[in-house]
């Protein structure tokens, strides 16, 4: 059967799995490329769009179009979403090339459908009409906005936060509703856009992990306490710092051999210091998070603000390392505290929890073995690629979406 034409759109190159956003990004190029000739447009940073394409992306896209992301300055992207259409966090992706580049792809390849990616590209369904759009959402973006309000309390970036918050419940509204399916990443999100959006479609599309990736366990010694996460997501930072000042300490004091790893892209010099300060040490860009978990004894995940999915958390499960986390880190992924994670919810208990488990070894053996056999059922990429594709074809109304649209020239076989 010929293979129908799909468009992608990301915020950003899927590409290296660096961090739990790009891991999501690559799930819906992977997917869509399963059983179409993927057109990538996704913007990067510019004097990227220079560079050579590495090859899993080559070979899964039969084209692939990168845009320099050049957006406006802080304040005057601030402005803006006070006073143009869309609110800050989407204004800043807006940009009459993308359109352009988007519209040419329509009128040359008559995809089947778009997979538009995050909230901040779906005002381009206005250059994809009349292509049904499927809309990924990795966070519910007016609930993140609310809790990161909540966070700062009265002050101005709070005020701020509120109004952006009140913006985006509007926007994400309208663009939920004027797609054709929206693919949200957790149950407790797709909820919350079904009751924001309720003329949407909303149906729940884990991340997705590769299995093989995962190397089997073999723990340091001394033990290592691992934080995997990307630093450049400024919750994970704070986190971070809380865990360093109120529950490290409890760590060393109950079993001071233990050393801290911080491990994940642009940690910041905030970051650097306050470990330095702990003894503990920041790995930063590691060249394979796989060999990192292996040596890992337990790795924790400290969040108090956010949405979405914490996919390092779930690589760690995967990896058969045991996890101990907040409950907000857990939010969505149906995890029950002390069958698949150790739970606590302030800094000290946190500590409490990491010291419990380097203490038993019998401990960490069932958390993990449990933490895996959930990867294994729920996580898996192959899994999620087939449900993408089932969902796609329920919400466009035909049992495959690759007899729907004209068929493009083809491009090569994409990996699977």
């Amino acid at each position: 059967m010929p293979r129908s034409a799909a468009l992608v759109l990301t915020p950003r190159f899927p590409w290296p799995l660096d961090d739990g956003g790009r891991i999501a990004l690559w799930q819906s190029v992977a997917a869509a490329a399963h059983a179409h000739d993927v057109t990538l447009i996704t913007f990067v940073k510019p004097g990227e769009e220079r560079l050579p394409v590495p090859d899993p992306v080559r070979s899964a896209c039969a084209r692939i179009v990168r845009l320099p992301h050049r957006p406006p300055s802080v304040p005057l992207a601030a402005w803006r979403g006070l006073v143009d259409r869309w609110p800050y966090t989407i204004s800043r992706y807006q940009d009459p090339a993308f359109a352009r580049a988007v519209r040419e792809a329509v009128d040359r390849a008559a995809p089947a459908f778009a997979l538009v990616n995050n909230l901040h590209l779906a005002p381009y369904q206005d250059s994809l009409d009349p292509v049904p759009v499927v809309l990924r959402q990795q966070n519910a973006e007016h609930l993140w906005m609310e809790r990161y309000a909540r966070s700062r309390g009265w002050t101005p970036v709070g005020v701020y936060a509120r109004h952006q918050a009140r913006r985006l419940r509007g926007a994400e509204r309208e663009l939920c509703e004027r797609a054709a399916l929206v693919l949200a990443i957790q149950e407790v999100e797709a909820d919350a856009l079904r009751a924001l959006a309720p003329r949407a479609r909303v149906r729940t599309l884990p991340v997705g992990v590769d299995l093989s990736r995962f190397l089997e366990p073999s723990p340091s010694d001394p033990p290592v306490v691992l934080i995997p996460a990307s630093f450049a997501w400024k919750p994970n930072v704070d986190g971070a710092v809380r865990f360093l000042e109120e529950g490290w300490p409890r760590v060393c004091a109950s079993e001071p051999g233990a050393r801290l790893r911080f491990a994940g892209k642009s940690p910041p010099a905030s970051l650097r210091r306050a470990a330095e300060r702990a003894g503990a040490e920041v790995a930063g860009d590691v060249p394979s998070m796989e060999e990192v978990l292996s040596r890992a004894t337990v790795v924790v995940v400290p969040l108090w603000v956010g949405a979405g999915a914490r996919v390092r958390m779930v690589e760690a499960m995967a990896a058969r390392v045991p996890v101990v986390a907040t409950s907000l880190a857990a939010e969505g992924l149906v995890l029950e505290p002390d069958l698949h994670f150790a739970c606590a919810d302030s800094g000290d208990r946190l500590g409490d929890a990491v010291v419990r488990l380097l203490r038993s070894a019998a401990e960490r053996l069932r958390l993990a073995a449990q933490g895996r056999a959930l990867a294994e059922s729920r996580w898996s990429l192959d899994r999620l690629i087939r449900r993408q594709e089932a969902l796609i074809a329920e919400a466009l109304g035909g049992g495959s979406v690759v007899s729907l649209g004209r068929t493009a020239p083809a491009a090569g076989v994409p990996r699977t």
